[in-house]
């Protein structure tokens, strides 16, 4: 994760409020770094706050001036203020102006205005050409590098909303060329699988959005032609989705829950539901598993009771293959009115597998993206459900592909309730599909190994209720009549 960021000698004015702890510098009126108080940079008690600003040469919150077609930006002008060092946002807000002039006698004004709540500040880029002179367009510039952050799948990316088209490019993607994008812009800036930096503009709306990597850093450009004076608010916060909600509920779109969300989104809101009945994540979690399979029992029950009903059958169907193997329109035909006498419909326990797929799909993406789960304990060992499940043990090697130096305690219970499960499901006529479903849970192992304990412990969850399921779904079949031969 990006740490403390390093300033060329100017002045520095220090911003806090109760949420933040933002700083200006002098050297091109940027801002260079802005942490965050509630949230951390790692798991460790004693990490330092999360650093939103994850900078290099081209600090955030640029203005780029427009003249003659070519664009140029304002990171080598130096800005003055009459800000002090230090400056309180938390009892009624605070607004810091500072004022610079290029080279060839273009003044240069930005005004931040901070908040004493929240994670949203205003500013305000103004440019006044010398008499005589003019500028075509002005914009705002963002930028940061998209190298991979620590933790599953936490890949930074350029996002935005433009004219309602909601943008998510990688390094990958921007390297290859992205072609600008004109129209109302929502929002855009750059965001991980947790936090958020985002330009909201509010006068004018209406521009051009480039996208472009320079060195190891992108760069957002957000170009209003004819403009000369830019008002925009400033997001840089968690993608909780609250707080996103409070501020603009266009912002949602920046959890990337892929085309689950329609899906994912009413459950991330259950799982805060749980939270507040039972103030731990975990158990939240545990909640909204039993939720889940309540919602699902009815296709589930009816599944594998077609299964069941499958295997029952299965002798009679061997004796109809072999009786008529020479005759495949008798053999369809006999294999249809055995099915019917039987009330059976040979794809009962695919179908309802297939429509829970989208919904299991769904839970992924929300556990997944959950910042609620970042840092959160559940019990002993699990001190983040974010990350990947270890009982560390000092003396136990570390498993190969993984950082754990010990013992993945919910992958393994997960893995032989799930093994325990397959054993209790009516077995699959064809040998070849019953090793392959018995392989399974190990496959699964392996992967989840280096998942987030979050999602571990829902599939634990889910595999433990459904051999109580399948349990007494058995002991039920048990106690029906044998199907009449034929």
């Amino acid at each position: 994760m990006p740490g403390a960021i390093t300033a060329s000698p100017a002045r520095t004015i220090t911003i806090t409020s109760a949420l933040y702890e933002a700083e200006l510098t002098a050297r091109g009126g940027r801002l260079m770094s802005f942490r965050l108080k509630d949230y951390r940079q790692t798991g460790k008690p004693d990490s330092p706050p999360y650093q939103v600003v994850a900078g290099g040469d081209r600090l955030p919150l640029g203005l780029v001036i427009v003249r003659g077609g070519a664009e140029s930006d304002d990171g080598d002008v130096t800005y003055s203020s009459d800000a002090p060092a230090q400056v309180d946002a938390s009892p009624v807000g605070a607004t810091v102006t500072m004022t610079g002039t290029t080279a060839d006698g273009l003044k240069l004004t930005k005004t931040f205005a901070f908040k004493p709540d929240g994670y949203v500040f205003d500013v305000i880029g103004d440019a006044t050409p010398p008499t005589g002179t003019k500028i075509d367009g002005l914009g705002w510039q963002l930028s940061r590098p998209l190298k991979a952050n620590a933790g599953f799948r936490d890949i930074p990316a350029l996002q935005a909303d433009v004219q309602g088209k909601v943008i998510n490019e990688s390094q990958k993607a921007i390297e290859k060329g992205v072609a600008p994008i004109d129209g109302t812009i929502t929002y855009a800036g750059f965001g991980d699988r947790y936090f958020l930096s985002a330009l909201m503009p509010t006068q004018p709306v209406v521009g051009a959005l480039s996208m472009d990597y320079a060195g190891d850093e992108a760069d957002a450009r957000i170009i209003f032609n004819g403009a000369t004076t830019l008002k925009s608010a400033v997001y840089m916060g968690p993608k909780e989705l609250d707080v996103l909600d409070a501020v603009n509920p266009a912002l949602n779109k920046a959890i990337n829950f892929g085309w689950t969300g329609i899906i994912a989104l009413p459950f991330l809101k259950l799982l805060k539901f749980f939270y507040r009945i039972a103030p731990n994540y975990g158990l939240a979690i545990i909640l909204l598993t039993i939720v889940v399979r309540l919602l699902t029992l009815p296709m589930s029950i009816k599944g594998q009771r077609s299964m069941m009903k499958m295997q029952r059958l299965q002798p009679q169907v061997e004796r109809i293959r072999e009786k008529h193997k020479d005759d495949q329109e008798r053999l369809n035909r006999e294999m249809v009115d055995l099915y019917k006498r039987n009330h059976v419909n040979p794809l009962g326990g695919c179908l309802p597998m297939a429509v829970q797929l989208p919904v299991f799909f769904g839970l992924y993406e929300a556990l997944l993206n959950a910042i609620e789960l970042r840092h959160a304990p559940f019990i002993g060992w699990i001190r983040d459900l974010s990350a990947p499940d270890c009982l560390h043990l000092s003396w136990f090697p570390l498993i190969p592909f993984t950082q754990c130096e010990g013992i993945p305690v919910l992958v393994i219970l997960m893995t032989i309730t799930a093994f325990l499960q397959q054993w209790l499901t009516p077995k699959q006529p064809d040998p070849n599909q019953q090793k392959m479903m018995m392989y399974m849970p190990l496959v699964f192992s392996l992967i989840f190994v280096n998942m987030p304990a979050g999602l571990t412990l829902y599939y634990f969850s889910s595999n433990l209720l459904g051999v109580v399921q399948q349990f007494i779904l058995n002991r039920e079949f048990k106690q029906l009549p044998v199907p009449a031969s034929t």
